[in-house]
């Protein structure tokens, strides 16, 4: 366990600093998210998942009205087609679904993976909360996970900021397990209502065919918007040479000769970015890439401002 008064920039995360970065948060919002998904893959642009509970009125019903509000009373006295409008849904829950797999634990230059996932979610639980949803939290870590249950009070989105700082100190086990991807999906599954927002923030490795039967069932009754987390060294060819590694207090090393090795790298890097976009592709989800080698707010905000 680290010490309480040890912060290791860029790898301890710290409630104050989270908490800081709503400062910081202008001119953009996450409505922009969808439109992401609609310039990508043709969907039509909603802002909410459904309809509302309070009846507004009847109108004439136009190609593309889910067949469920039809107004059946107005069209039988008519003998034409009519739709009900509801009101919108002002008020959301809001899952921030933080992935802290031990593969998370990692970084080659300024910061690791977990610390920018957590950086990430602050930005979005902030611009959540600006717009009045109900906050709540999944954190998954190796060896434990914590629920934060939708409140309307900024405390469930300072429970979120406390557990992940409280994971960044945890030291892990050389036998620690690996990908808690799934599980994390498995326990939203039993945690989500039907019409929530999930922000997943995760690195997807180990994503497999149970992550997409998974996400699948996730996405036909929420908004689902997915934070790629990913270092450099994951998407971008290795320059030849020795890489020293530090793993469990143990220092290894990693040599790169330009020999067909780095073929074989470079095919997994492309393999899992193209299974991720895939993903997003086939259930029209937002894709934000977030590059923990880079400044978060910076990247959050260009991505947010379309």
């Amino acid at each position: 366990m680290t010490a309480p008064a040890e912060k290791l920039p860029g790898i301890s995360i710290e409630v104050d600093d989270l908490v800081s970065i709503r400062s910081h948060l202008s001119d953009i919002s996450l409505a922009n998210i969808r439109r992401r998904a609609s310039y990508r893959s043709g969907a039509r642009d909603t802002r909410t998942r459904g309809r509302g509970m309070e009846y507004e009125e009847t109108r004439a019903y136009v190609a593309g009205d889910d067949v469920r509000t039809m107004d059946w009373r107005v069209m039988a006295r008519t003998g034409e087609a009519h739709t009900k409008i509801y009101a919108e849904e002002k008020e959301r829950r809001f899952l921030l679904a933080i992935d802290l797999s031990a593969s998370m634990f990692f970084g080659t230059r300024r910061a690791f993976k977990s610390w920018a996932a957590a950086q990430t979610a602050a930005h979005i639980g902030w611009l959540a909360s600006f717009a009045g949803d109900r906050i709540g939290g999944l954190i998954v870590t190796p060896e434990m996970h914590h629920e934060v249950r939708p409140g309307k009070s900024r405390s469930s989105l300072l429970a979120v900021f406390h557990h992940l700082a409280e994971a960044s100190r945890i030291q892990l086990p050389p036998a620690t397990k690996g990908c808690r991807l799934n599980f994390l999906l498995r326990e939203l599954q039993r945690v989500v209502k039907p019409g929530s927002i999930v922000a997943l923030v995760t690195d997807f490795i180990g994503i497999d065919d149970e992550t997409l039967e998974l996400i699948s069932v996730l996405a036909r009754h929420n908004d689902i918007n997915i934070f790629w987390i990913h270092d450099e060294s994951e998407i971008r060819p290795w320059a030849s040479g020795f890489y020293p590694v530090l793993s469990g207090g143990h220092r290894h090393g990693i040599e790169f000769d330009g020999s067909n090795q780095d073929d074989w790298l470079r095919q997994c890097q492309q393999r899992h970015q193209n299974r991720i976009e895939t993903l997003c592709s086939r259930f029209k989800l937002p894709l934000i890439p977030v590059c923990c080698n880079q400044d978060i707010s910076q990247q959050i905000t260009q991505a947010l401002k379309i």
